[in-house]
């Protein structure tokens, strides 16, 4: 287990980088950019190999560390997070330097207080999340990761803990007048419209379903530097991400939230920690059955319309029928 102070840090990641990493979005271009990602988590396991100890020793064969082995749960050993710099699911506090977000709240209290383990949090970009998961070089992702069938080929992911809606950046007053995704692509086949959305977002997927030109960006500082900058007329991104960003925006507004098809994200585990993921699924279903859930992501903005429909499941996500999904959820 990679051994830590408990005050997270940032690695060799820029303060810029902080707050430019998304959590929550994604679609079929994790898997073309697995390569790359491969590559990062790489270059992250030397930049933190004097951090760990024994590595090799403590993970088992089929790459399982102790917090997922066949010992009893927690007993205070380590557990590493994962987290990606997105307000308000999972980010530094800048001011103290420690992790924190709902995400990171929800870590804390289930794999921690319920569970037992040391909860320790390390910061990484986007990419590198989940291939740095199944490396082991850290235990857990804590970052409002979105449940896709591309992902859920690659990991395994809790029950949904956070439902996702959509917001548009754009200058005050919307001058395009556009609320949805329909909306987008109409107007810009007839006026013309410069759209951004992060590379791997969910944002990225629907605007390729209904055949809307957007240019990708990194992170979401950069897409709100974009049409701040005069770059584009819109940034799309999940609705709480981007009114955290922007609230001290002079000139520019969010758009109401809206949801374009039914999306969730929830902490993502290695195929192998089964009873890892059982035992946490099983304290976040206290959780959301006695009310905690809500008090606990509330603090950091979420309402009761981000929490999942009790019977919504990650298999169903996984198999990504979203006509049925939306059928059934949002009709």
């Amino acid at each position: 287990m990679r051994i830590k102070s408990s005050a997270l840090r940032a690695g060799a990641f820029t303060s810029a980088a902080l707050l430019a990493l998304t959590a929550c979005g994604g679609n079929g271009d994790d898997t073309a950019d697995s390569d790359a990602a491969d590559e990062t988590a790489e270059e992250t396991t030397e930049e933190t190999t004097e951090e760990t100890t024994d590595g090799a020793e403590e993970t088992g064969d089929g790459g399982e560390t102790e917090a997922g082995g066949e010992g009893g749960m927690g007993e205070g050993e380590d557990i590493t997070v994962a987290i990606a710099g997105e307000v308000p699911y999972s980010y530094l506090d800048e001011e103290t330097g420690e992790a924190t977000g709902a995400a990171v709240a929800l870590a804390e209290q289930i794999l921690g207080e319920d569970m037992g383990y040391n909860v320790e949090a390390e910061l990484t970009d986007w990419d590198s999340l989940i291939p740095g998961v199944n490396a082991g070089q850290w235990d857990v992702v804590s970052a409002g990761m979105s449940i896709t069938p591309e992902r859920c080929e690659q990991a395994a992911f809790s029950e949904p803990e956070i439902m996702y809606t959509t917001a548009f950046l754009v200058e005050e007053g919307n001058p395009h007048g556009i609320t949805n995704f329909e909306e987008m692509a109409e107007v810009q086949e007839s006026e013309g419209l410069d759209v951004v959305t992060l590379t791997a977002g969910v944002e990225a997927g629907y605007t390729e379903d209904l055949g809307i030109e957007a240019e990708g960006v990194a992170s979401a500082e950069d897409g709100v530097d974009f049409v701040t900058g005069g770059r584009a007329d819109v940034f799309a991104l999940t609705a709480i991400s981007l009114n955290a960003m922007a609230e001290d925006l002079d000139g520019y507004e969010v758009t109401d939230p809206f949801a374009h098809e039914v999306s969730a994200g929830s902490t993502v585990f290695r195929f192998e920690d089964e009873e890892l993921l059982s035992t946490y699924n099983e304290h976040l279903a206290e959780l959301k059955e006695s009310g905690e859930f809500l008090e606990i992501i509330s603090e950091f903005g979420f309402t009761e319309e981000e929490v999942p429909p009790a019977e919504l499941t990650a298999d169903e996500l996984c198999e990504g029928d979203i006509e049925a999904l939306n059928e059934q959820y949002l009709n």
